[in-house]
């Protein structure tokens, strides 16, 4: 098994190529990072100066596993998805999923195909045991996202995160465990194979 958070290989699907980030995708990363509506519903501050820009740009180029979304037809940036720490479980070979997508790329599908991809890769290249995900109650559109990739529901975990303007919010919990990952059985509508 690698180093858990070694820098990942590109990862590719049908329509999308998700990449290292670089300085170089200032406009792309501002379609959703300065976007209040994106930003608030992921629990962040939108950006709202140029030197917040950098400096968020660069945290997720320093990222190991922070990756552009990009369409292959195009290169363009349609959002950020990366792992991060399951700060839920001790001592459990596993990993958490975050991600933000640009409002115009909405209804498009790309979230979901992504959130796949980093699932099936979670499970077949970093050999995880168990991959979390989860959502603020109010955030409709991130719940639909996660269910057509497959998630269960674990719970609710009340007063779960108070975001930076000092709002609190519950969060919707949810994994996917390896067995059910190589059992196939973890989405009704479509094996992760």
């Amino acid at each position: 098994m690698r180093n858990f958070w070694e820098r990942g290989a590109d990862i590719e699907t049908e329509r999308l190529r998700l990449r290292a980030w670089s300085m170089h995708d200032m406009q792309g990363f501002l379609l959703f990072a300065a976007d209040p509506e994106v930003m608030m519903a992921a629990g962040s501050k939108p950006v709202l100066s140029a030197d917040e820009a950098r400096a968020e740009l660069r945290r997720s180029v320093n990222d190991p596993y922070a990756y552009a979304i990009t369409l292959k037809s195009t290169g363009e940036i349609v959002g950020k998805i990366k792992y991060q720490r399951d700060n839920s479980r001790y001592n459990v070979h596993s990993i958490s999923i975050g991600y933000e997508l640009a409002r115009r790329y909405w209804g498009n599908g790309y979230m979901t195909e992504a959130l796949r991809s980093m699932v099936r890769n979670a499970f077949d290249v970093m050999q995880v045991d168990l991959v979390a995900i989860g959502h603020f109650t109010e955030n409709d559109r991130s719940r639909r996202v996660i269910e057509r990739a497959g998630f269960l529901f674990d719970g609710v975990t009340p007063y779960a995160f108070k975001r930076f303007d000092g709002r609190v919010f519950d969060e919707v919990n949810y994994s996917i465990l390896r067995e059910a990952y190589e059992s196939g059985s973890v989405s009704p509508r479509r094996r992760f194979s």
